[in-house]
């Protein structure tokens, strides 16, 4: 109600007046829609320092194929990650033996 009252005494009328707070409603929504993309922007640039890097050394991961499934590799520490639900394909595709019916036992618990 201030401004509406200095917009008087700058000599504004009704008309302006209006418009002003047309504008200021328009301004107000369009920085809450910019505020929302800021936030999921800054979001995703989190993502980015740590997406398809190694958790063991940083270095970046590589998609590789093993058994038909893409399972991630680090190039300078060797290291093989599996996504969520992967490690349990490749279980159970085939009866494992050896080493993967050791993995099984652990992650079956």
């Amino acid at each position: 109600m201030e401004i509406e009252r200095d917009m008087r005494k700058l000599g504004y009328d009704k008309e302006e007046e209006y418009f002003y707070k047309l504008n200021k409603k328009l301004i107000e929504e369009m920085r809450k829609k910019r505020d929302s993309e800021r936030a999921g922007q800054k979001a995703s640039a989190g993502k980015e320092d740590y997406w398809m890097k190694c958790p063991k050394c940083g270095s970046a991961l590589k998609e590789t194929d093993l058994l038909g499934i893409k399972v991630d590799r680090c190039d300078r520490c060797q290291g093989v990650f599996f996504d969520k639900g992967e490690l349990d394909i490749l279980l159970k595709a085939q009866e494992p033996k050896g080493f993967l019916s050791g993995l099984r036992r652990i992650f079956e618990k």
